[in-house]
């Protein structure tokens, strides 16, 4: 198939998530910046099962006042490994909000096979946006490795920058420990890996000054506000993480962060019994991660698409 490339189009994406609280947030990015052709969201296994995210999902584009957007959940299987289950985004993943039903409707079929169709189908090169673990795509790429062929690029919300001082246990960064064998079949599938780490929706939390204002933009700002309440991450004490976010601002401006090749490898660790990425800058690369953010024009990127919301 010939692929055909315009740099003046819209990216054509899929976004694989786990819709929790920072995924609503990305979400709501991604469709507000205009930058995308958002082909396709499955939902994986992390915050809440495969089909309460695609709920979440469908939730929050009609909140928005989204398009009508392909979702499909997944299996909610790890490859082998129980799925971790986490408490930090509500029972439902969107906090204590409480959405009224709306009319629209989640594909039924398979997730790897609408992935397969998908990507191959398409006439330009799909960029894959991964804000969950890996674990469709892990199952997509052992399936149908042919695949690999027709996608740009992969850009993951995922691991830590911060190396683990000397006799400490690894931090499991939740993306990667949920599955770890998942992702390395992913980072070892040939694919362009672009890493946002956890460490940028770190330093670019909304603290409560900021979450007040959110609430105040508009009625999207009011819900979002509801859900942060229920939002706990143990590194950001004074506000709410915007890990998903960032890697959304990432993608549609760039010039926000600072970025480095690195050598990432997954490294499995007794003392937390999973797996654990580690990266290495002096190693041959194998990736690109971004290593700073702006913290204050991203906070701007945030608000203004927050405004462009009903």
């Amino acid at each position: 198939m010939a692929i055909k490339n315009n740099k003046n189009a819209k990216i054509p994406l899929i976004i694989n998530c786990d819709t929790g609280i920072d995924d609503a947030v990305a979400l709501m990015m991604a469709v507000k910046s205009e930058k995308f052709d958002i082909r396709l969201i499955t939902t994986d296994v992390g915050n809440v099962g495969p089909v309460q995210s695609a709920i979440n999902c469908n939730d929050i584009l009609e909140l928005i006042g989204g398009p009508e957007i392909p979702i499909c959940a997944g299996e909610g299987k790890c490859l082998t490994r129980e799925r971790e289950h986490v408490a930090v985004h509500g029972k439902t993943g969107l906090g204590e909000y409480r959405f009224p039903k709306n009319s629209r409707k989640l594909l039924k079929e398979d997730a790897i096979e609408v992935l397969n169709r998908t990507i191959t189908e398409s006439q330009e090169k799909i960029t894959i946006l991964c804000v969950s673990p890996t674990t469709n795509l892990a199952k997509l790429f052992k399936k149908y490795p042919e695949v690999t062929k027709n996608i740009e690029k992969i850009v993951i919300m995922a691991a830590s920058i911060e190396p683990t001082p000397k006799g400490e246990a690894p931090y499991p960064e939740f993306n990667i420990s949920v599955d770890p064998e998942a992702a390395e079949i992913v980072f070892g599938a040939g694919v362009p890996m672009e890493i946002v780490p956890m460490e940028m929706g770190h330093s670019a939390y909304l603290d409560w000054q900021e979450v007040f204002k959110t609430k105040n933009t508009n009625f999207v700002g009011s819900v979002f506000e509801v859900m942060f309440r229920a939002y706990k991450d143990r590194h950001v004490k004074n506000g709410i993480a915007m890990h998903d976010g960032t890697a959304v601002a990432y993608m549609t401006n760039p010039e926000l962060f600072k970025v480095s090749p690195v050598h990432t490898d997954i490294e499995y660790f007794e003392s937390v019994d999973t797996g654990v990425m580690t990266m290495d800058f002096n190693k041959k690369p194998n990736a690109i991660t971004c290593t700073e953010i702006n913290i204050k024009k991203f906070k701007k990127l945030y608000f203004d698409l927050l405004k462009k919301c009903k």
